[in-house]
């Protein structure tokens, strides 16, 4: 399904929102299938907004530092399935710019982790909490003026997000980019993320684990907390 949140299509700047799903190379078995179908479907609809909205002139893709080549190159090594979305489109005369600030992206990937690691001390807990939201917030600010730099009148941008709540500028058209094969991965994790957290609560108590069905969400990662989602390493 792709959705527009506003009815005039006509000479206006648009933004084709796509959820940038991250491969995991410790997902459980069935996650490959899934994620590379998702990325076929996603591409098969964002093309077909091309037929009858425009096509991408300009691309941003959150977590890619730089633009151009050296930022396809990364997005190549990171994540294949997006890369083929984007290469196509580049190769066709779209731009990959760029989006993030590598020392505010930098900022926040090292909060974050602190904020991973726990505290003893509540007063630490907080200065740290409010040092990532505050870098968090700036890379976001930072980010926003990108797009109200970069994307000129009537130009369409391809935008790779984590969310699709993103602040687009005034008079943008935005279209979010949500095929079926998207339901059906969530449903999966959720699924996934079920089985473990029954798991960790039957081991917890003592009781033997419940019983696995036959479906892909029987397996489950490694991390720490018993609960996989995509990107887990």
């Amino acid at each position: 399904m792709v959705e527009s949140e506003n009815g005039n299509l006509m000479n206006q700047r648009k933004a084709y929102i796509v959820p940038f799903i991250q491969p995991s190379p410790q997902a459980p078995e069935g996650f490959t299938e899934l994620f590379e179908a998702y990325w076929q479907a996603a591409d098969q609809q964002v093309s077909g907004l091309e037929v009858r909205s425009g096509v991408v002139k300009r691309i941003f893709a959150e977590g890619v530092l730089g633009k151009g080549d050296d930022a396809l190159l990364m997005l190549e090594q990171t994540n294949r399935q997006a890369w083929s979305m984007v290469k196509s489109r580049v190769d066709a005369g779209a731009r990959l710019d760029e989006y993030e600030d590598q020392e505010l992206f930098g900022e926040v990937i090292d909060w974050g982790r602190c904020l991973s690691v726990g505290f003893v001390s509540q007063s630490v807990a907080n200065a740290v909490t409010a040092s990532y939201q505050d870098a968090a917030t700036r890379r976001q600010r930072h980010m926003d003026a990108r797009l109200e730099e970069e994307l000129q009148d009537g130009e369409v941008a391809l935008i790779l997000s984590g969310t699709t709540d993103i602040k687009l500028p005034d008079g943008v058209e935005k279209f979010l980019v949500s095929p079926p094969e998207l339901d059906a991965l969530e449903r999966w994790i959720r699924q996934v993320n079920e089985a473990a957290r029954q798991s960790a609560e039957a081991a917890a108590a003592g009781r033997p684990a419940p019983a696995q069905s036959q479906s892909p969400p029987e397996q489950q990662g490694d991390s720490s907390s018993g609960l996989w989602t995509p990107g887990s390493r």
